[in-house]
């Protein structure tokens, strides 16, 4: 019983936790502080953005990520963005999701 719930523990703390950034959120990352460049009602070096999902510890490709952009007067406002394979490359549709949505993903 012990080793089950000690088993356990350890998927979750591997499943909780955030390792360094993947490609797919710096992809994601780096066109949102490109689509914001020019706003400067943004801070475009606090931007996050969620990652790849991870179900059973099996990496899937994302086809949208929410990015967190932290707002200079305080307080951060979620952009969705979404990515379109276009033959070989990706692109991005970026759009406002929810304003004042929080800073934590």
């Amino acid at each position: 019983m012990r080793g089950l719930l000690a088993l356990g523990l350890l998927l979750t703390a591997l499943a909780g936790c955030s390792g360094p950034e993947d490609a797919t959120q710096r992809f994601a990352r780096e066109a949102t502080e490109s689509y914001l460049a020019h706003d400067p009602s943004y801070d475009t070096g606090r931007i996050h953005c969620t990652g790849n999902p991870r179900p059973w510890l099996v990496e899937r490709q994302a086809r949208v990520v929410i990015c967190a952009a932290q707002r200079a007067d305080g307080g951060c406002d979620w952009y969705r963005v979404d990515l379109v394979p276009l033959g070989s490359r990706v692109t991005t549709r970026i759009r406002l999701d929810a304003r004042d949505a929080g800073c934590m993903l």
